[in-house]
This record gives structure tokens, C-alpha cells and sequence, in this order.
């Protein structure tokens, strides 16, 4: 699915709607420590761990309002254990009985990507693509995650300064709740740097031209 010359927006502001580091915990992320999970924030980081054999973990709080009709979510997730198989990384735009939700993840054994909208239970997906990456650094464990919605369409990236991985339209991946975090596969153990959310204000008189990559006009400050 090749669409990168899609002419789509001029971004003029991006407004932070949600941002932490984690030099603490007041934004109020779950604290577990138990036989088949461990969650905890030290020394600026969020630590997760799945200790179980075949669930998968995800640790998620409520955005303040709704998702804003333009948005981009950015976030730096570090892998720091891998027992074995699996994929980690970000949902988004579901409710609190999470019945339904948003996920874009990484392999942690291979450079493979996925896209899903998948019920809770994992017996139905309602979309799903997977591909291939290029890794931005071969021998790095730490991994750049960003979800942007843009004119509806969502873009998918995986690094800072390239093209995304994946496009779709954002009815592929409707939002049921204004929740988001982190999803986890059993084996790993992951440390998150950061996360960012921004509310991006269009250029109402946009000329059309050919918009693409995004480079750091997007994606910086993360």
C-alpha cells in the first residue's frame, strides 16, 4: 500500500495534551508486582514485565477528553529481556473494559511490525497488516513508536526521520475511548523512556502540494 504522495495537511501548531517522562509516577500508571506481571516507574523510566507463559500485559490510563481529531502519539520503548518470543508496544482508542482495541507493535525476535484492531480475547481482528522494517540502528534495543493522525488517514512510524511503515484511513481503526499505554507479550521486560501526545493544528489554507516524509517537523521533541 503505497500512498506516501498523498497530498494531506500543513501543520501550523502542535498543542502537548499529554506528556511524561517519568521522574514520577503522578500520572498515575499501574503499580503491580505479582506471580505473572511487574510494573513499576524508578529512575525516569517505566518498567514492565510479563512473567507469564500466555497472556499478554497492558498498562493503560485515561487521556483527559477525547482523542483530538488531528493527533500524534510519540513514544521511546526499550526492550530489556526477551524469554522467548513475542511483540511489544503501543495501544490506543479504546474504553475501559477494553472489549476492542487499537495496537501497533514490534516483534521482539525479528524485524517485523503489526497493525491490528483485535477484540480483547484475540478471537477476531477487524484489521491487521504485518510487514517487514528496517531497523534504525542493528545493534539497539531501544525502539521509536509513533501513531499520527492526519485528514483521516493514520500513519505508522517505526522511525524519527523516515517514511512510516504503514498508512491506512482511520475507519480501518476507529477509536472506541479516549484510553492509551502499553502492550507487552510474555517473556519480555521493557523500560519506557517517554511518551507523548499532541493535538496538531492544520493550516486551514493548505495548497496541496505533495506532503512527505514528516522529518523532525513531526516527530521532534520526542
Amino acid at each position: 500500500m503505497t500512498i506516501y504522495n498523498l497530498p494531506l495537511a500543513a501543520i501550523l501548531h502542535r498543542v502537548t495534551v499529554f506528556e511524561d517522562d517519568f521522574q514520577n509516577n503522578n500520572a498515575g500508571w499501574e503499580i503491580i508486582d505479582c506471580e505473572t506481571e511487574h510494573s513499576f516507574v524508578n529512575d525516569s523510566h517505566y518498567f514492565l514485565e510479563n512473567k507469564s507463559e500466555n497472556r499478554w500485559m497492558f498498562y493503560h490510563k485515561a487521556l483527559t477528553g477525547t482523542f483530538p481529531k488531528n493527533f500524534v502519539i510519540n513514544a521511546e520503548i526499550e526492550l530489556l529481556e526477551n524469554k522467548g518470543y513475542g511483540q511489544f508496544g503501543l495501544l490506543w482508542g479504546f474504553t475501559d473494559p477494553h472489549h476492542i482495541l487499537n495496537r501497533f507493535v514490534r516483534s521482539a525476535e525479528t524485524a517485523r511490525f503489526t497493525v491490528t484492531r483485535f477484540e480483547k480475547n484475540h478471537h477476531r481482528s477487524f484489521h491487521r497488516f504485518s510487514d517487514q522494517f528496517k531497523k534504525e540502528n542493528e545493534t539497539g534495543t531501544k525502539q521509536f513508536f509513533s501513531i499520527m493522525v492526519l485528514n483521516d488517514y493514520y500513519y505508522f512510524f517505526l522511525h524519527k526521520y523516515q517514511r512510516p511503515v504503514y498508512i491506512c484511513h482511520k475507519s480501518h481503526m476507529q477509536s472506541e475511548g479516549n484510553r492509551f499505554g502499553f502492550y507487552i507479550e510474555p517473556g519480555l521486560t521493557l523500560r519506557v523512556d517517554k511518551i507523548k501526545i499532541e493535538r496538531l493544528i492544520l493550516k486551514p489554507d493548505f495548497d496541496g502540494q505533495p506532503w512527505m516524509p514528516l522529518g523532525s517537523e513531526t516527530l521532534k521533541g520526542i
